[in-house]
C-alpha cells in the first residue's frame, strides 16, 4: 500500500493538471463589422493565453464555432476583458481595453524574438476618444506623457507616483479616475 500511494498521488496530480489546462468556453460576445452584438461563448486555451490578441474562437447560440481575426470583427469580450480591433502598423490586432473615455488605454501583446527564443511582450497605448491616433506609452516617462492629456486637471497626475518601473494597474486606475471626472463635467 505504501508503494501505491505515491503512484496514486502522481496520477491524481496529472489528472488535475490536465483538467486545469483543458480548453474551456466562457460566456462572451462578438461585435461584427456591422456593429451587431452576438452573444455566445468564447473558447479559452490556457496553453495559449496570448492567442486572445490574435484570434477568437466563438460559439454562437446555435452551437456553430467560428474563428474571427481582427480584420473580421470590431470587438469581442469575455469575463471582464474587452478587446477592440485596430490597426497596428498596417496589421489589424486585438487590443485589450484597459480604460475607455476621454483617454483610452490599451494593451497589445505580440510575439518577439529574444536570444533566439520566441517570447510575448506587451506594449501600452493611449488614444483620444475617437481612437484616431494611438500613442505608445513611454513607460519611463508615463507621468510626463499624461501631463498633456490631463492638463485641464493636473491634480490627478500629482497622485501618480513617478516610478522607474511602469505600473499598469496604477496607470489604469489613474486614467479611469480621470475619465470619470471628465464625464461628470
Amino acid at each position: 500500500m505504501t508503494r501505491s500511494f505515491p503512484i496514486l498521488m502522481l496520477s491524481l496530480s496529472l489528472s488535475l493538471s490536465l483538467l486545469k489546462s483543458q480548453v474551456t468556453f466562457v460566456k462572451g460576445y462578438v461585435v461584427d463589422v456591422k456593429g451587431d452584438t452576438l452573444k455566445g461563448e468564447v473558447k479559452l486555451n490556457p496553453k495559449k493565453e496570448n492567442e486572445v490578441y490574435v484570434k477568437v474562437f466563438f460559439k454562437d447560440a446555435g452551437g456553430v464555432i467560428k474563428t474571427y481575426k481582427p480584420n473580421k470583427i470590431k470587438a469581442y469580450g469575455f469575463n471582464d476583458l474587452n478587446f477592440i480591433s485596430m490597426d497596428s502598423e498596417g496589421e489589424p490586432s486585438f487590443y485589450n481595453v484597459l480604460a475607455r473615455g476621454e483617454i483610452n488605454f490599451y494593451k497589445l501583446m505580440f510575439e518577439a524574438l529574444r536570444m533566439n527564443k520566441a517570447v510575448f511582450e506587451a506594449e501600452y497605448y493611449i488614444a483620444p476618444p475617437d481612437n484616431k491616433k494611438l500613442s505608445i506609452v513611454r513607460e519611463g516617462k508615463f507621468k510626463k506623457q499624461l501631463s498633456d492629456w490631463m492638463k485641464d486637471n493636473p491634480e490627478f497626475l500629482a497622485a501618480y507616483e513617478d516610478e522607474k518601473v511602469f505600473d499598469v494597474d496604477k496607470a489604469t486606475s489613474l486614467i479611469k479616475q480621470y475619465n470619470a471626472w471628465k464625464a461628470s463635467q
